[in-house]
């Protein structure tokens, strides 16, 4: 049996990262387009959101480093797909079900909106969030064929031919970012059962539209050391090109405000699945790989136990966040109504933050709450 791997320690500081960015994403999304927010709200909730968008592209690029680095040889397909079942697809499930309930529209009976289960299962519609988790299952239903294929080319090719093709594939990618609208229209007149909606009404979790990240996780994940490596060796370019691409996407949000004459707070730049913000994200992920690097051998020891405790729960966690931020603005917005827009953003970011994580490690205290999470609780150290 081969020895399992070393740990990564910057993993869990990396999945905290990104669960922090999730909540602050969604604290924005709720307060940047309430009537009393200004232009100045605007502007700075701008800049937090670009900070905060590397979070899907970091999880996704996680997901391919983790495989491809404890699995470097061939796996058997049925007990993988069925460990990723159990911690990854039912608590999935189970937190559908429970975001159906809560968020069902008004007047329509719970035995009629249950009958609709299997569409939101299918679709990830029960709530907002659950877009990312259909997509990622996608790579894990898909990881035994993707990995034989890959360890065969990694041990086919070159270090020159495996450069080549990881530039092919980037080019590629920002090429069919451009194309998702011309993609789109074809597959909606061919009218294609499954590819139609996948490439169309789906597109946001169509896995297709996110690989290059998981391709960057998969080249980092088979050479741990030389990925680290060429990120402290160039830390200045990677850090100075995060900075510059997101002060030119900070001015196109902002040139984008008005609207025929008018003031119109809008966000429309830093959707996912467009060019620029493919380039963007791709810098994100290598900026804030180096932050961590740069947190894990600065940081105190108790910072490094809260973000790994924050990484430890961070699945269970953002299944749980929607419901929490729902109660944290209730919150803010019951108690702090005169608040500034940006506070009030700040102030519910916090407390979905800590009441997501609180839940999360409550519930995996108990097996049937484990169910939820996919998580045993965090043993100390």
């Amino acid at each position: 049996m081969k020895a399992k791997q070393p740990r990564i320690a910057e993993i869990q500081v990396l999945r905290g990262f990104a669960f922090l960015a999730v909540v602050l994403q969604h604290a924005i999304g709720h307060y940047a387009y309430v009537p009393e927010a200004g232009i100045a709200d605007g502007a700075m909730l701008a800049i937090v959101l670009i900070a905060a968008k590397f979070a899907v592209p970091m999880f996704i690029f996680i997901t391919g480093l983790v495989l491809f680095y404890n699995y470097q040889e061939r796996i058997h397909a049925s007990s993988f797909i069925r460990k990723r079942c159990k911690d990854i697809v039912l608590p999935y499930l189970i937190w559908s079900a429970i975001y159906e309930i809560a968020f069902r529209e008004d007047g329509i009976p719970l035995g009629q909106e249950f009958q609709r289960i299997y569409e939101y299962v299918l679709t990830g519609t029960a709530s907002y969030h659950l877009w990312y988790v259909i997509m990622v299952i996608q790579l894990y239903l898909l990881f035994p064929l993707i990995q034989q294929g890959v360890l065969r080319i990694w041990a086919a090719c070159s270090a020159r031919q495996l450069t080549a093709g990881l530039i092919v594939l980037t080019i590629g990618y920002i090429w069919l970012t451009a194309l998702q609208g011309t993609i789109s229209n074809a597959v909606i007149a061919w009218n294609l059962p499954v590819l139609t909606p996948l490439f169309s009404e789906y597109t946001d979790r169509n896995a297709l539209y996110f690989y290059i990240y998981f391709v960057m996780g998969v080249v980092a994940g088979l050479n741990m050391n030389r990925w680290k490596q060429l990120l402290l060796q160039w830390k200045t370019l990677g850090i100075s090109l995060y900075v510059l691409v997101a002060c030119i996407l900070f001015y196109t949000i902002v040139s984008h405000f008005q609207v025929n004459g008018k003031i119109v707070i809008q966000y429309n730049d830093t959707l996912l699945v467009q060019p620029f913000m493919a380039v963007f994200l791709m810098i994100s992920v290598v900026a804030m790989y180096i932050a961590a690097l740069a947190f894990q051998e600065r940081a105190s020891e108790r910072f490094k136990r809260m973000f790994n405790f924050l990484g430890h729960y961070s699945y269970g966690a953002y299944l749980a966040h929607a419901l929490m931020l729902t109660a944290a603005t209730f919150v803010t917005d019951r108690y702090l109504p005169g608040w500034n827009v940006s506070l009030r953003t700040l102030v519910a970011f916090i407390v979905c933050t800590l009441l997501s994580v609180f839940a999360a490690q409550l519930l995996s205290r108990f097996p049937l709450g484990r169910l939820m999470t996919g998580t045993p609780v965090m043993k100390k150290v």
